[in-house]
């Protein structure tokens, strides 16, 4: 029986959420809306449609990149395929976050422990947090659906009302399943900030299992191990095939019953991958700041620069067969992103551009990662011995941009191995150059997260979720819609060459570079003028 304790739990998370939902459902409607009726527009004949079906219909290059390309001549079939990568991804990236911020982020604070001091038990609780983030996702279903509905009553568009609830009912495979990975993740592990790693971890295997899968038709049976592949095999609007929906019920059920299972046999504030309560002496790090922050992260950072080199390596050993039997005309629809060169060049440029947002988001972990040691005190007693704010601050943000750094080197030498294996055409020297060509923009953006925390640390790190997702939501809608090409100005991504099918100008690097730099510098004035923020 639910008691008023649960109730009282899973409305409070509900009053953290609805907003959030409210509007990403607002967005993912206004990008569907915008696709169908630029696709109406744009392509009005049937002749015009079936010209863009021959020109990109089962091409692989278009698959990995951006998703399923079938029955793209019609207004269903290209309107999937001009959402697919953006929503689900970000559906994915926002469930995870969302779960490991209202279960680990809650006991982090020590507000977990409050709650279950109460008339209510540990999995009782978790339950109704699950039950507070499926509301927001049916918010987000609610949402997507009517706005798309509203889409479809313009002459031409013609989605019907039951293919349109199955179609928000597949956009939401990625973010339900997700949450429920981000569950686990935080039973599993001590801090929030480790839990939402291992969440993204795994977000990017099983968006790397999709991309294997869409490569090749030998390789399509991939798409029933992940997420994104039960999203696509739907195929909404066209085949309306209703059963890939059941894996994606049976592992959200099977992992929130995990989940709450799990927290029910541990203590608050501890995890199932706790450290051991004694051990051997470890004084590595313990000597400054900087060391102590090495200490604590390096593990994290290694992971996410591993991440990284894994990306640039999966875009290599699939680049020979994305790029085979390219027709004629595709190679447009890269221009629009602003690619240029051979097939293979734009292929690699338009992979950078989604490697340069897996570098830059290795700034929302390090600035996460400074507010918490903020909020936690933990601060309060580094800066009460012989240590300056100003060389904690920068030392932190030294350590965020040579992970940076690593990062893009590690995804420009993934890169040129998996390309190497397929006999691409393309040179180390090159590729490496390519992932170098990422680290100023990231640099930005660590800039940009570090002036937020300066000023309100609790939401540096949401700070930069929000400015990277963002810009890929811009890039991605401005490619799509020639109506809104201006709007790419507006994203951080907007003047880094997609090297190596345009080469970057050394002086939009250098101009890059002392933005970057101006920030950091701001940043660390404004941090040592504030009083710290605790609890």
């Amino acid at each position: 029986m639910i008691t008023s304790a649960e109730l009282a739990v899973a409305r409070r998370a509900l009053r953290q959420l609805w907003i959030g939902a409210v509007v990403w459902s607002i967005a993912f409607g206004g990008t569907i809306a915008a696709s169908a009726i630029s696709y109406v527009s744009t392509f009005p004949t049937e002749a015009e449609r079936q010209q863009v079906a021959a020109a990109t219909s089962g091409d692989a290059g278009l698959s990995v990149l951006l998703g399923p390309t079938t029955a793209i001549d019609t207004v269903g079939g290209y309107t999937v395929y001009k959402c697919f990568v953006f929503l689900t991804t970000i559906g994915a990236i926002w469930g995870l976050l969302a779960a490991t911020k209202l279960l680990r982020g809650e006991e982090d604070a020590g507000r977990w422990q409050l709650v279950l001091s109460g008339s209510t038990r540990a999995g009782r609780a978790t339950a109704a947090t699950l039950a507070a983030l499926f509301a927001a996702i049916g918010v987000l279903l609610v949402g997507t659906t009517a706005i798309t509905l509203a889409a479809a009553q313009k002459p031409g568009v013609g989605f019907g009302t039951g293919e349109t609830v199955l179609y928000g009912l597949s956009l939401m495979v990625a973010p339900a399943v997700f949450v429920m990975v981000g569950a686990v993740a935080s039973q599993l592990c001590r801090t929030r900030r480790m839990a939402s790693s291992w969440a993204m971890g795994v977000f990017g295997l099983c968006f790397l299992v999709r991309m294997v899968a869409d490569a090749s038709p030998d390789t399509r049976w991939l798409r029933w191990a992940t997420p994104f592949g039960w999203t696509e095999l739907v195929q909404p609007f066209t085949d309306n095939d209703a059963w890939p929906l059941l894996p994606a019920l049976v592992t959200v059920v099977v992992l929130g019953a995990l989940a709450v299972e799990l927290s029910s046999r541990r203590d608050a504030g501890s995890s199932v991958f706790a450290t051991r309560d004694v051990s051997d002496v470890r004084t590595f790090g313990l000597g400054s700041p900087l060391g102590l922050a090495v200490r604590l992260d390096l593990p994290i950072l290694a992971a996410w620069c591993l991440g990284a080199g894994a990306t640039g390596l999966a875009f290599g050993l699939i680049a020979k067969v994305a790029t085979g039997a390219v027709p004629a005309s595709l190679g447009d629809t890269l221009d629009r992103f602003g690619a240029e060169g051979s097939f293979v060049d734009q292929y690699f440029g338009v992979a950078f551009l989604l490697v340069a947002t897996v570098v830059a988001l290795i700034g929302a972990g390090q600035v996460g990662a400074a507010s918490d040691e903020e909020s936690s005190g933990r601060l309060v007693h580094l800066l009460a011995g012989p240590v300056r704010r100003a060389t904690w601050f920068s030392g932190r943000l030294g350590l965020a941009a040579a992970g940076i750094v690593v990062a893009g080197l590690l995804a420009g030498l993934g890169a040129w191995a998996g390309a190497a294996t397929q006999g691409a055409g393309l040179g180390l020297v090159e590729l490496l150059g390519a992932g170098l060509n990422v680290v100023p923009t990231a640099l930005v953006v660590l800039g940009l997260g570090a002036v937020v925390l300066a000023i309100a640390p609790r939401a540096a790190a949401a700070a930069v979720y929000a400015i990277v997702i963002g810009s890929l939501l811009v890039d991605l809608v401005a490619s799509m819609v020639a109506g809104l090409a201006w709007t790419a100005h507006l994203s951080v991504f907007h003047f880094m060459a997609l090297a190596p099918a345009s080469t970057p100008e050394p002086a939009t690097l250098g101009l890059t570079l002392l933005v970057a730099a101006g920030l950091l510098g701001a940043a660390t004035l404004l941090f040592v003028r504030r009083d710290l923020a605790q609890g």
